[in-house]
C-alpha cells in the first residue's frame, strides 16, 4: 500500500495532531507500506503568517522514521491576514476551504499527485490540508481518510463556530472515513448528516514507552525548580485557549495562601503571541515561582513529568487531550477544563478533576485539593494509569486504523469495477 499523509505541521513538531501523524505513519512504514507526508516548514502555528516566528531546521525533502517528508514552505506577503479574512467570505467553496486569517499560502499544495491507495489529512480548522488531500485522493481513485480534531469547546464559544463551518461539514462530507477520538464529536458530525458508518471513533494513545521513566531530578537541575517544592506541570501550546493564563491566574491566588513554600508551575511548550503579551505584561513582572521553559524534546518529556507532582491544562480547544494519557502513564494526577472532548477522557473525581473552562477561582480550589492531600493524589493518578494499562498504544490504534483504511480500499475498488 501506498498513502499519503497530509498535515499542518509534522515531526520534530509536537502536539496532539503530530503525535498522531507520526505514530500512525510510523507504523504504515514499519508493517511494509510506503508513506509519504505533506505537511509545512512552520515549526510553531504562527509562521503561517508571520515570518519572524520560528520554522522548522530540515531540508525540503527528508526521511523520518522511514517516511519521505515533503516541507512546503510557506509563502509570505504583506497585509496576509486581512486579505485572507475578506476572501474568506467567498461564496466559492474550495476558496473558503483554503483561506482564512490564520491560513498558510501554500503553493502547490493542491497540486500533489501520486498512485496512491489512501489519502489521509489531519486537524482543522487548517482545511487547506484536508482540501488538498481531497484533490489528490479523487485524481487517484483512493479512499479519503480525515481526522478534523473539532475543538468543539462548548456550543455557542467563539472556538466552536471556528470548527462548525459549512465548507468544514462539506469536506467531511466528501471523506470516505472520519476518524474522531470521542463519542460527543461523533454524535455532532452525525447530526450534520454524515452516515454513521463512515464515522470511526477511535481514541487517541500514547507512546508508554517514551513518556515514562524520566529522571526528576535532571529537569529539576535543568530548569532550576526549587528543591523540595511542589510542582504542577502545564504541557501545550501556551495560550490563552490552552488555559494557560487562566493557570497562572490560579496559581498565583494559590501561593498568596501559601507564602513560605510556594508551588511552582512548570510550563513546557510554544507560546502564542497573545500569551507572550500576558507575561510581558504581568505586574511586578514574572514570578519566581513560574518557570517557563520553552519547548521540550520527546526525549525531555519523561523527564517532565516525572519531576511533576500534578499536570494542568484547563484547555477549551482539545479535542481528545493525549498529554493526560501521557501524565497518568507516570501516575500523575490531572486537572482539566469540562470542555471539548476531555470530559469523555478525564471523568471527574475518577481520574481526575474537571472545572469549568475560564472559572480560575474553581481551578485553583482543584489544584489544591489535589496537592493538599497527596493519598487523594495518588488515587487520581493510579486510576488514569489503571485505567490506560490495557489497550491505549498506538499499535492498537493502527490495527483499527488499518482495517477500516483497508476497508475503504475495497468499497472504492468494487464501486469502479461496478461502474
Amino acid at each position: 500500500m501506498r498513502i499519503a499523509w497530509f498535515t499542518h505541521r509534522y515531526f520534530p513538531c509536537v502536539g496532539g495532531s503530530e503525535n498522531y501523524g507520526r505514530a500512525m505513519v510510523r507504523r504504515f512504514v514499519e508493517a511494509g507500506h510506503e508513506a509519504d507526508v505533506y505537511t509545512t516548514d512552520a515549526h510553531d502555528l504562527w509562521y503561517f503568517t508571520d515570518p519572524k516566528r520560528r520554522k522548522v531546521d530540515a531540508p525540503r525533502q527528508s526521511r523520518v522514521d522511514g517516511a519521505r517528508v515533503d516541507r512546503i514552505p510557506v509563502r509570505h506577503f504583506p497585509f496576509q491576514r486581512y486579505v485572507g479574512k475578506l476572501v474568506s467570505f467567498a461564496p466559492h467553496w474550495p476558496t473558503r476551504c483554503c483561506t482564512a486569517s490564520y491560513m498558510p499560502i501554500l503553493p502547490g499544495l493542491d497540486k500533489v499527485r501520486g498512485e496512491y491507495d489512501a489519502v489521509f489529512a489531519v486537524a482543522f480548522p487548517y482545511t487547506i490540508f484536508s482540501y488538498a488531500a481531497l484533490r489528490t485522493a479523487r485524481a487517484s481513485g483512493a479512499p479519503l481518510v480525515l481526522t478534523p480534531f473539532l475543538h468543539l469547546a462548548t456550543p455557542g464559544d467563539p472556538v466552536n463556530r471556528r470548527y462548525t463551518q459549512a465548507h468544514q461539514i462539506r469536506l467531511l462530507a466528501e471523506a470516505d472515513v472520519v476518524v474522531v477520538p470521542t463519542e460527543r464529536e461523533a454524535l455532532v458530525i452525525q447530526g450534520w448528516g454524515i452516515a454513521r458508518d463512515r464515522i470511526l471513533t477511535m481514541g487517541m494513545a500514547v507512546e508508554h514507552e517514551e513518556v515514562t521513566g524520566g529522571d526528576p531530578a535532571r529537569f529539576r537541575r535543568r530548569f532550576s525548580v526549587v528543591e523540595g517544592s511542589q510542582v504542577i506541570g502545564h504541557l501545550a501550546t501556551l495560550d490563552p485557549n490552552k488555559g494557560s493564563v487562566d493557570l497562572v491566574l490560579a496559581v498565583a491566588r494559590l501561593n498568596e495562601t501559601r507564602p513560605d513554600s510556594p508551588v511552582q508551575l512548570v510550563m513546557s511548550g510554544a507560546s502564542s503571541p497573545q500569551f507572550e503579551q500576558f507575561l510581558a505584561e504581568y505586574p511586578g513582572g514574572i514570578p519566581n515561582w513560574l518557570l517557563v521553559t520553552g519547548p521540550i524534546t520527546t526525549e525531555e518529556r519523561a523527564d517532565f513529568f516525572a519531576a511533576i507532582d500534578l499536570f494542568a491544562m484547563p484547555s477549551r480547544t482539545d479535542s481528545y487531550g493525549i498529554v493526560f494519557l501521557e501524565a497518568w502513564a507516570n501516575g500523575v494526577p490531572v486537572v482539566a477544563a469540562d470542555a471539548g472532548g476531555v470530559p469523555e477522557v478525564v471523568h471527574h473525581e475518577q481520574n481526575g478533576l474537571l472545572v469549568p473552562f475560564g472559572d480560575v477561582e474553581g481551578l485553583k480550589q482543584a489544584l489544591a485539593r489535589v496537592l493538599d492531600v497527596p493519598e487523594y493524589a495518588r488515587e487520581l493518578g493510579e486510576a488514569g494509569r489503571n485505567g490506560i494499562a490495557r489497550g491505549y498504544t498506538w499499535d492498537d490504534r493502527f490495527r483499527t486504523l488499518l482495517a477500516r483504511t483497508e476497508a475503504a480500499i475495497a468499497q472504492r475498488r468494487r464501486r469502479r469495477r461496478a461502474g
